[in-house]
C-alpha cells in the first residue's frame, strides 16, 4: 500500500507539473497562485518519493491484514480525478454554469448620473482597451463619461430571446482564487449586423463604448464595428478587483 499512495502523491504532481507545461493553469487558478502551486507540486513530488522509497524498504516486513475491497474502492476514488485531469483538456466556463440564469439579469450597468453632453470627448484610457479587463478598468475611471471611447473586448457570445436580433451579451466570468468562486459579467452588444453569432462561442468585439436605457438603468454596451470568431484565450478569466 505505502508503494500505491507514493505513486498516486507523484501522480498529482505530475498532473500539476503537466497544467503548467500545457497552459492549462490558468482555467483552474488565478495565475497569482502559480507559486503556491509549484510549492504544492514540489512537496508532493517529495512526499511521494519518500513514500515508494520507505515502501520498498518495508516490502519483507510483516503488514497488518487490511480490507482489499477498501483500498480498490479508495485508490479508485483517488485515480479517477487524477487520470482525468491528465488525459482531457480542460475548457473555460461557458453558459452551462449559470445554472439556467438569464443572461440579461446579468447584463453590466453604469452608476447612476447624467448622461455626458452631445459631442463631449471620453477621458483618455491609462492605457490602450484592447480587452474585456481593460475596458472594466476604464469604466471604474471614466463612468458614463466613457461613452464614445472605442474599445476591443473579448468574450463569449451570448443570445437570448428577450434581446434584438441585432443584440448579444458579451460574458465573461471573473475569479478570485479558482473557478469554484467565478462570477459572471456581462456587457450588452449592438449592431451585430445580418451575419449569424453563435451562441457560446468566443468572439473578439471592435466598437464604442456606449449607454442603452433599459428598464430604469443604463447598460453598458459596445456598438459593434466589426466582431470575429477568436479561439478560446490562455487565460479567460477576468481578476477579482471588478
Amino acid at each position: 500500500m505505502p508503494l500505491v499512495r507514493g505513486g498516486l502523491l507523484v501522480g498529482f504532481a505530475a498532473l500539476i507539473a503537466k497544467l503548467f507545461v500545457a497552459g492549462e493553469m490558468p482555467r483552474y487558478m488565478t495565475p497569482a497562485l502559480d507559486p503556491l502551486m509549484v510549492l504544492t507540486a514540489v512537496i508532493v513530488g517529495v512526499m511521494g518519493v519518500v513514500e515508494i522509497a520507505a515502501g520498498a524498504r518495508r516490502r519483507t516486513t510483516h503488514e497488518h491484514p487490511v480490507d482489499l475491497t477498501e483500498q480498490v474502492i479508495t485508490c479508485g476514488l483517488v485515480v479517477l480525478p487524477l487520470a482525468l485531469g491528465l488525459l482531457i483538456t480542460p475548457r473555460a466556463l461557458g453558459i452551462g454554469a449559470l445554472g439556467g440564469e438569464s443572461v440579461t439579469r446579468l447584463l453590466l450597468a453604469y452608476a447612476p448620473g447624467p448622461l455626458p453632453a452631445s459631442g463631449a470627448t471620453p477621458p483618455t484610457p491609462a492605457r490602450p482597451i484592447e480587452d474585456t479587463g481593460d475596458l472594466l478598468t476604464y469604466l471604474q475611471q471614466a463612468g458614463l463619461a466613457g461613452t464614445g471611447q472605442r474599445v476591443r473586448v473579448a468574450g463569449l457570445a451570448i443570445r437570448d430571446e428577450s434581446l434584438a436580433a441585432s443584440e448579444f451579451v458579451l460574458l465573461r466570468y471573473a475569479i478570485a482564487h479558482c473557478v469554484a468562486d467565478a462570477r459572471p459579467l456581462a456587457i450588452l452588444v449592438t449592431g451585430a449586423g445580418d451575419r449569424a453569432v453563435r451562441s457560446d462561442q468566443w468572439v473578439e468585439v471592435e466598437g464604442v463604448l456606449t449607454a442603452t436605457e433599459r428598464d430604469g438603468s443604463q447598460l453598458v454596451t459596445v456598438a459593434a464595428a466589426r466582431w470575429r470568431p477568436v479561439p478560446e484565450p490562455p487565460n479567460p478569466y477576468l481578476g477579482s478587483t471588478f
